[in-house]
């Protein structure tokens, strides 16, 4: 045989035998490779239960804070700004002299309006003695008739001027008073919007506004809602209380709760309930306005916040839930990984429900209590074997 022969045999039994060889080396699907047909160590995967909770299906809004009262302070009288009594800014109580206004014209018309009481009283007293007089001569036919009828009316006539320079002084007595500009309510008095020795112009319309009092405790918290979820949420009362939703005289004996967000914080810490509900909805909008009150002893809430509320729409109910974190999407499909009994991997379409913080509601797809993914998500696929380690914080 010659050498080029014995080559060729050579060559002919080394490939199958090569080919052979890389067959029986295959990637593992956590990367390692196995030789003689073994696998290499399963992909460590995190886990939680599916958990079925109570729940309460709520709306998040977006709203601003208002304030529990709010006065703009005016004076009823005109003159000049005497006296300011307050420092901007001052918790005020409701009686408290926030301003004066120079007194000393309506006092002189004080005065002048309690003498001409002192004059209307002594024309009384000449016209009551002398139709005394014309009752005596009356008997005694000594004056006539139309006499005697004319002294009546004039103590009539004096009697009714009394009353009326009464009322004046009365008035002007209320003029007087209204010199000191108090506060209507208590709360904090925002800053003096005139100096000293400006002058006011008083009245009921198109008086000098002077300053603002506003009370924020408790601080109101208003947002609009959109006409379907206020019909899911009185379609709901209905059907757990079997009333309709008036049977109440006012919401806030319903005590329905409502938290508040401010924009740095997390969660929804304020706690408070609904007051009020419009009772129209906006043709334009679609929308009706809800109100919520809040407790703010540490004066952290102000009136003009940005803020989000949180509303219950729905009876607590039990659901599944899992975290968020472990739903996965693909184009308009939503998922979760589930470990089977065989430690192997299922995906499950999923059909979701509200967010609940961190978690997500499971309508359909996952059941309580089995095991979802939620570490390793990106190194596991569908039918991989695993090996589930329990997440435990």
């Amino acid at each position: 045989m010659t050498a080029q022969s014995l080559s060729s045999v050579v060559l002919a039994f080394a490939i199958p035998l090569l080919v052979f060889e890389t067959g029986c080396k295959s990637e593992t699907p956590g990367g390692s490779v196995a030789s003689g047909g073994k696998q290499g160590p399963a992909q460590k995967v995190l886990f939680v239960r599916a958990k079925e909770e109570e729940i309460v299906d709520r709306i998040e809004v977006i709203g601003r804070t208002s304030a529990n009262e709010r006065v703009e302070i005016q004076s009823r009288v005109s003159g000049f700004l005497q006296k300011i009594h307050f420092v901007d800014g001052q918790l005020v109580k409701e009686g408290d002299v926030l301003f004066t206004i120079d007194p000393e014209e309506y006092d002189a018309v004080l005065l002048q309006s309690e003498a001409q009481i002192e004059v209307a009283q002594s024309k009384l007293n000449v016209a009551e003695k002398t139709f005394a007089r014309s009752q005596k001569l009356m008997q005694e036919s000594a004056i006539s008739r139309e006499d005697f009828d004319q002294s009546q009316a004039a103590v009539e006539e004096a009697q009714a001027r009394v009353i009326v320079e009464k009322a004046n002084a009365a008035r002007v007595e209320l003029d007087v008073k209204y010199t000191e500009v108090t506060s209507p309510i208590s709360g904090r008095v925002d800053r003096a919007l005139l100096d000293e020795g400006n002058y006011v112009i008083g009245g009921t319309s198109g008086g000098t506004v002077l300053t603002t009092v506003v009370n924020d405790q408790p601080i109101k918290a208003v947002a609009n809602v959109d006409e379907n979820v206020r019909l899911r949420f009185m379609r709901q009362l209905h059907e757990v209380s079997g009333q309709p939703f008036q049977r109440a005289d006012k919401l806030t004996e319903l005590e329905i709760p409502c938290e508040l967000q401010l924009s740095d914080e997390s969660g929804f810490p304020h706690k408070g309930i609904l007051e009020y509900g419009e009772i129209v909805v906006d043709e334009a909008t679609g929308t009706s306005r809800v109100r919520a009150s809040f407790d703010n002893d540490n004066y952290l809430l102000t009136p003009g916040m940005f803020v989000r509320l949180r509303i219950p729409i729905a009876q607590p109910h039990r659901a599944v839930v899992v975290p968020n974190i472990a739903i996965g999407t693909d184009q308009a499909t939503q998922f979760v990984y589930v470990i089977n009994d065989q430690d192997e991997i299922e995906q499950r379409t999923v059909s979701l429900g509200k967010r609940q913080g961190e978690k997500r509601v499971v309508r359909s797809g996952v059941s309580d209590n089995e095991s979802v993914v939620v570490g390793g998500l990106q190194f596991v696929r569908p039918g991989m074997k695993v090996d589930p380690v329990l997440k435990t914080d």
